[in-house]
């Protein structure tokens, strides 16, 4: 059998029968199927612009513990984030937005990070490429950020209702760009199922943790905001309410993942 090359005339083929097949070393570089649309690249991530407004607000431990898978354990005071992302010249969309939730987290070997809990994006590609080929658990939402009057409004909807509403300072006072790194330097953590039970497969959920790899901060701004949660069965934001909120920050930065480890494999 001959394997069917695409831009190779019939003619040029000594066995006149040919069988198109992807040989098993096409399909073990494959990142996303149907395997003749290769829309996205597997090169791996790279340095993009992007923007991103965080508020941490004080959150119930209670809440903050059933949502925390072990081994991973909660600091002195429960936080939670709130933060929305503008990716620039991500997909070719300008920008990608993003709005996760996270609970900040101490790992087994003591370093503290953020737990990403959820994801939401209208971004087909961003959900195809972190659910197939990435550790974010990502889901479908509409994120809108607005800036006037001194002010930035952002909200997610879902199915068209509102579950989350927020609104800051526009880059009201300067920080420190250490300070800021900081923030970013910390790890994420990751709870992912791997194998699809539907397909033959035994699901093994794994927690990873994310280090970063490079790190460059162009701004960064501190300002005050207030923050509202709203319940939808397919964003339930407000499992983890919000207390008080603590600090928000704009960032303007790149930022690339680095290594990642297995912190847990559950069976």
């Amino acid at each position: 059998m001959t394997r069917y090359e695409p831009n190779c005339p019939v003619s040029c083929c000594a066995d006149p029968i040919i069988i198109a097949r992807v040989l098993a070393a096409d399909v073990s570089r494959l990142l996303t199927t149907p395997a003749n649309v290769p829309a996205l690249s597997a090169r791996g991530s790279f340095p993009h612009r992007r923007e991103t407004l965080r508020v941490d607000y004080v959150t119930h431990r209670e809440a903050a513990r059933m949502l925390l898978p072990e081994p991973l354990a909660l600091p002195a005071l429960p936080r939670a984030s709130i933060y929305v992302t503008q990716y620039f010249d991500m997909f070719a969309d300008a920008p990608v937005i993003e709005m996760a939730q996270s609970i900040e987290a101490v790992s087994p070997d003591g370093r503290t990070g953020d737990f990403v809990q959820v994801v939401y994006t209208d971004s087909i590609p961003a959900i195809i490429a972190n659910r197939e080929g990435y550790l974010q658990p990502i889901l479908a939402g509409t994120v809108s950020i607005t800036h006037k009057n001194a002010v930035t409004d952002f909200a997610l909807r879902v199915n068209d209702v509102e579950v989350a509403r927020g609104s800051a300072g526009y880059k009201t006072e300067p920080v420190e760009l250490d300070s800021a790194l900081a923030l970013f330097r910390r790890p994420k953590f990751y709870l992912k199922i791997l194998g699809r039970p539907m397909l033959g497969e035994r699901a093994r959920p794994v927690l990873f943790g994310l280090e970063p790899g490079g790190i460059s901060v162009l701004e960064a701004y501190r300002a005050p905001a207030r923050l509202a949660l709203f319940s939808h069965v397919m964003a339930p934001l407000d499992d983890l309410p919000i207390i008080h909120v603590e600090s928000c920050h704009t960032t303007v930065l790149q930022w690339t993942p680095g290594s990642v480890e297995v912190l847990h494999r559950y069976t």
